[in-house]
C-alpha cells in the first residue's frame, strides 16, 4: 500500500508537540500537518491515562502554561501548584482552540523512521499503512520510553508495573497491604506519597552506587517565596554556573572573583539547608537516607535531579507512615511474591512499581541512524569529539572555575548503557534542537524539541518551537558545521561538570532555563529582557505571561533583518 504523504508530521502530542504544531501552522497555515502519538489521548506525559489524584506538577500555576494560552484556575493547590488532571485539560482545551484535535492520529506507534533519497522522511506505523513527510517534528519527548529492569524470578506473581501506568492501577494500588518502590526519581516521592497516604506499607529500594536521592526543595523559602519562583529570577541563574551566561556584571562577580564565589556558595548551601530542614532527614535513619548527594550542597549540584515537594504534606505523610528505605538492588523475585535484596533482606510484597526513569526515545532509529545523527556517539568520530572536547573543558574550567573540580570526584557515578540497553548520554544536537552534519548540508528536515530536562517545559517548549520552525522554513542563519559542533562539546562538557550523574545521562539544566532561552532567543534577533526595569528583570519571577507575542517580535526582527542585506 502507497504510503500516505504529509508536509508536516509532528511526533507526540504532549507540551512539545502541540506548540511545534500550532508554531508551524501561524507561518504556513495551509500546510497539510499531522500529529499522530501512540496513546489514547492528548497531553502526553499528561494524558488521560497516565494521570492520578495526588499527581501534581512541580510548577507553580501562571508558570506551567503557554505564553499565547492561559490556564484556568482550577485543581490548584493552597501553594499554588497544578493538578494533573487541570494539565491534561488545559492541553486539550489547547488543542481544540489551535484547531489541532482533529489533525491528532492517535493509537497511532510509530516503529521505525527512515530517512529518504530525495529528502523528508517515511514512518513506518504499527498495524497501519506507512506516512512520509518532508519535514518532521520529533517531539516524542524525554518522558516515553520508560526503563524496565529485569531480574531473576521464579513463580512471582505480583504485579509489576512502571511508574507512568500508576494511572491506570489506582483501584489495585488502594487495596493492597505491602508495595515496593523501585528508584529515587520525583516519580518516586509521588508513588511512595500515594501508598503512604492509602494505608500501604512501602519498601523503597534506592541504589546505594547509583546517583542517589532527588535533591528536594520546599514548595515555599521561608514561608515567603515559592522554590519555582525563586528558579525563575534571573539573578538565581548568574548564581548558578551557566556556560549559557558568561557575559555582564553579574556574571564577572559571582563567577569571576572569590567574594562573588563564595557569596553564590553561600547562597547555595543555604538553600540546601532550609530544604534539608523541611524534610526533616535527621528525623530518623531512615528519613538520612533521602539526604542528596553532595551532602551539605545538593540542591546545587542536582547530582540525582532536583524536585519540588508539589503536594503540601508530602512529609509529613512520609514521617508518619510506613515506609522503610532500603539503599540496595532487588537479587531476585521469588515464589511467595518474595523479594530478596542484595543486601540480604527478604520480604513479602504485594506490587513493585518500577520509578526508573526513561530512556531517550529514539528506539525507531536504526543503530546506523543513532550514529549519523548525533543520538549516540559514532565510534569512527572518537578522536574528533575527544579533541573537541578537551578544548571545551579547558574553556569551561577557565570561564566558570565553580565547577572545576567534581565534589564526588571519584565516585561520579557514570551509567552503563550496555548493561541496561538504554541510550542514556547527551546527544550532540546543535542548541539540544538540530543535526550539525545535516543542517550543513542544508537539510532543515527535522528537529527534536523537548528532550532537555528542565521543570519550565510549557515555556521552553515554545521557544523551542519558534527556533525550531524558523529552523524548517530557512529563517534563520546557522553557524559552519565545526562552529555547531563547538557548541555541542561546550554544551555536553559543562552539563556534566555542572550537574554530575544528570549532566552525563541528559542535556540537563534544571537552574538554568532562562539563560537557554536567552540563547535561542537571541539567535532569532528576539529581545531577551522581558521587563521594563532591571530590579524586576533580576529579582522577580519571569513568567509565561512576559513572553507573550513572540511570533511578531520574531517577523519583525526577521523583516528588519532582510531589508539590510
Amino acid at each position: 500500500m502507497a504510503a500516505e504523504k504529509f508536509e508536516v508530521v509532528v511526533i507526540g502530542t504532549g507540551w512539545h508537540g502541540l506548540i511545534g504544531a500550532k508554531t508551524y501552522l501561524e507561518f504556513k497555515p495551509d500546510a497539510n500537518l499531522i500529529l499522530v502519538d501512540d496513546q489514547a489521548s492528548i497531553g502526553g506525559v499528561w494524558c488521560a491515562e497516565k494521570i492520578y489524584p495526588t499527581l501534581f506538577a512541580q510548577i507553580k500555576y501562571g508558570q506551567f502554561e503557554y505564553s499565547c494560552f492561559p490556564m484556568r484556575k482550577e485543581g490548584i493547590t493552597a501553594d499554588g501548584y497544578i493538578s494533573g488532571k487541570t494539565i491534561h485539560e488545559y492541553l486539550n482545551d489547547f488543542a481544540r482552540e489551535y484547531d489541532l484535535v482533529r489533525r491528532a492520529r492517535l493509537r497511532t506507534k510509530v516503529v521505525t523512521v527512515d530517512r529518504l533519497p530525495g529528502g523528508g522522511w517515511r514512518l513506518n506505523l504499527d498495524g497501519k499503512p506507512a506516512i512520509e513527510c518532508a519535514k518532521l517534528i520529533y517531539s516524542s519527548g524525554p518522558t516515553s520510553h520508560p526503563v524496565i529492569p529485569s531480574w531473576p524470578q521464579s513463580n512471582f506473581n505480583s504485579p509489576i508495573i512502571h511508574s507512568s501506568d500508576t494511572g491506570s492501577h489506582l483501584g489495585a494500588l488502594g487495596k493492597i497491604r505491602r508495595a515496593t518502590v523501585v528508584g529515587a526519581a520525583k516519580s518516586a516521592y509521588d508513588a511512595v506519597f500515594l501508598l503512604l497516604k492509602a494505608g500501604v506499607k512501602v519498601d523503597w529500594i534506592i541504589r546505594e552506587d547509583g546517583s542517589g536521592p532527588l535533591a528536594i526543595v520546599p514548595p515555599t523559602l521561608l514561608g515567603m517565596v515559592t522554590s519555582v519562583e525563586a528558579a525563575a529570577t534571573r539573578i538565581v541563574g548568574m548564581l548558578s554556573s551557566s556556560i549559557m551566561c558568561t557575559r555582564g556584571p553579574g556574571y564577572q562577580f559571582f563567577q569571576r572573583t572569590p567574594v562573588g564565589r563564595a557569596l553564590a556558595q553561600a547562597f547555595w548551601k543555604g538553600l540546601t539547608w532550609v530544604s534539608a530542614a523541611h524534610a526533616g532527614y535527621a528525623k530518623s535513619p531512615n528519613a538520612q537516607k533521602l539526604r542528596p548527594l553532595p551532602h551539605g550542597n545538593g540542591i546545587f549540584w542536582t547530582n540525582a535531579g532536583l524536585g519540588v515537594a508539589s503536594v503540601p504534606d508530602f512529609w509529613k505523610v512520609f514521617h508518619s507512615g510506613d515506609c522503610t528505605i532500603h539503599l540496595t538492588e532487588i537479587s531476585s523475585l521469588t515464589d511467595g511474591n518474595i523479594v530478596s535484596l542484595r543486601n540480604g533482606a527478604q520480604y513479602e510484597t504485594d506490587y513493585i512499581v518500577l520509578c526508573t526513569g526513561f530512556d531517550k526515545s529514539y528506539q525507531t532509529f536504526s543503530k546506523e541512524q543513532l550514529e549519523a545523527y548525533g543520538i549516540m556517539p559514532n565510534p569512527d568520530e572518537a578522536e574528533k569529539w575527544t579533541e573537541l572536547e578537551t578544548d571545551a573543558e579547558k574553556t569551561i574550567n577557565q570561564l566558570l572555575p565553580a565547577i572545576k573540580d567534581s565534589p564526588l570526584k571519584g565516585r561520579e557515578y557514570v551509567h552503563d548503557n550496555s548493561e541496561r540497553g538504554t541510550l542514556h548520554g547527551p546527544s550532540r544536537h546543535y542548541r539540544r534542537l538540530i543535526i550539525p552534519s545535516l543542517a550543513a548540508q542544508g537539510d532543515r528536515s527535522i528537529y527534536f524539541p523537548g528532550f532537555i530536562h528542565t521543570i519550565y517545559t510549557p515555556l521552553v517548549s515554545e521557544v523551542q518551537a519558534l527556533w525550531g520552525v524558523a529552523f524548517l522554513l530557512g529563517l534563520q542563519d546557522l553557524p559552519s558545521q565545526p562552529g555547531m559542533e563547538r557548541e555541542v562539546a561546550e554544551w555536553n562538557v559543562w552539563a556534566r561538570k555542572r550537574y554530575l550523574a544528570q549532566g552525563r545521562k541528559h542535556a540537563y539544566c534544571i537552574w538554568d532555563w532562562l539563560s537557554y532561552i536567552d540563547l535561542l532567543l537571541e539567535d532569532l534577533g528576539i529581545k531577551t529582557q522581558r521587563k521594563s526595569n532591571m530590579f524586576s528583570e533580576l529579582f522577580l519571577p519571569i513568567l509565561p505571561k512576559h513572553y507573550h507575542g513572540l511570533i511578531d517580535e520574531f517577523r519583525q526582527s526577521n523583516a528588519k533583518k532582510l531589508k539590510t542585506i
